[in-house]
């Protein structure tokens, strides 16, 4: 009976080495250092244009003993303070479903769709404190969750993110973070997705909401309402956007709508924003590629006589982007260029046309 007792313990300890055993994937280390030179219109002072971003980023991956795989990623910005920038877990559960911890990637959800229009270095509002329109405010933040689900080999799926609290910073396991925000989600849907070698089609659209605990609505709905709400949001934010691009041999192109209302009771206030990007890009052999776009930002104020011209008063403003850029790609070895332009309301709220002109040179292992 004892010799069985024994049997029985040391097949049981066999058992648990085996299992540890098995956990194992491999780990990899990358890194980049770029040098740019940076030019702004005459109107700003540059100052020293010569600048240096330097990141290097730790990665590991493993397989999953019945199928998919782990990935784990994390990137350090290379400052004075080698703080953290970005860190990520997925699990990919046969290929089909992915769930992911994202610290500040940016690479899930709506944020990863939220200008899909190809472009050969930097997008046109690179540069400028003024952006674009658009949505990723939610699956931008840091702690966030995604579940994305794919349909095998067609690229049709649908991508859910989730964060308890906006405006959070990076955390380690077991703290805490009130952050600034609200709960906020969004949803990301693939209607086609299709992407070979010399012909590619994409079709979708995405919709992002943040929830507010203390906003204008709740207030009014309370036990004790408030007579005047002009600060903070009226209700809950939210916006939606629709993507389509095509990819044609060396040429792609690529079009996107966004509309975002950002619930300000303000009467000086942003009421609403929509916006519309359209470029294309040509890609020669592996090496070089060049890309032009324009895209139109259209914003409507609560207040009619929020924007005057002569005796006139109007209650939309527009800005309007360009952008040129181009790189050439020789292995580890990359130079890039990028030449932006803003007009209208953007960029410190000036009427006169802002530019944003720089050349990169960069090198990755």
């Amino acid at each position: 009976m004892n010799k069985l007792k024994n049997i029985g313990i040391s097949a049981l300890a066999g058992t648990l080495v085996s299992l540890s055993a098995a956990q194992a994937g491999g780990v990899s280390v990358t890194g980049a250092w770029e040098l740019s030179y940076t030019n702004l219109n005459t109107e700003k002072v540059t100052g020293n244009k010569i600048g240096m971003k330097k990141n290097i980023s730790f990665g590991a991956s493993g397989d999953i003993s019945d199928g998919g795989g782990v990935t784990w990623a994390t990137t350090i910005g290379g400052t004075d303070a080698m703080g953290l920038s970005s860190a990520s877990l997925s699990i990919n559960m046969g290929g089909i479903a992915t769930l992911a911890y994202d610290s500040g990637t940016g690479g899930y959800g709506a944020n990863a769709v939220d200008n899909i229009v190809p472009t050969a270095w930097e997008e046109i509002d690179y540069g400028f404190s003024t952006g674009i329109t658009d949505v990723g405010r939610v699956s931008a933040s840091k702690g966030v969750i995604n579940l994305t689900v794919k349909a095998p080999n067609a690229g049709t799926g649908i991508s859910f993110s989730y964060v308890s609290r906006m405006g959070g910073g990076h955390l380690a396991d077991g703290a805490t973070d009130e952050g600034t925000g609200g709960r906020g989600m969004d949803l990301v849907v693939d209607l086609i997705d299709v992407n070979m070698a010399h012909f590619g089609f994409r079709w979708g659209m995405a919709g992002e909401i943040e929830i507010k605990e203390d906003s204008c609505h709740n207030q009014a709905q309370g036990s004790t309402p408030a007579n005047n709400c002009s600060s903070g949001h009226k209700n809950n934010p939210y916006g939606a956007s629709s993507y389509l691009s095509l990819k044609l041999g060396p040429i792609s192109l690529g079009a996107q709508a966004t509309f975002q209302d950002l619930q300000d009771p303000a009467s000086t206030g942003i009421a609403n924003k929509r916006s519309i990007v359209a470029g294309g890009a040509l890609t020669i052999g592996d090496t070089i590629s060049l890309s032009y776009g324009q895209a139109w930002d259209k914003y409507r104020y609560n207040s009619d006589t929020r924007h005057d011209v002569g005796a006139k008063t109007h209650e939309y403003e527009m800005v309007k982007f360009t952008g040129y850029s181009a790189a050439i790609n020789m292995g580890p070895v990359a130079l890039k260029g990028v030449r932006n332009h803003v007009g209208g309301a953007g960029e410190n709220a000036s009427s006169s046309p802002r530019s944003h002109s720089e050349v990169n040179l960069s090198i990755a292992f």
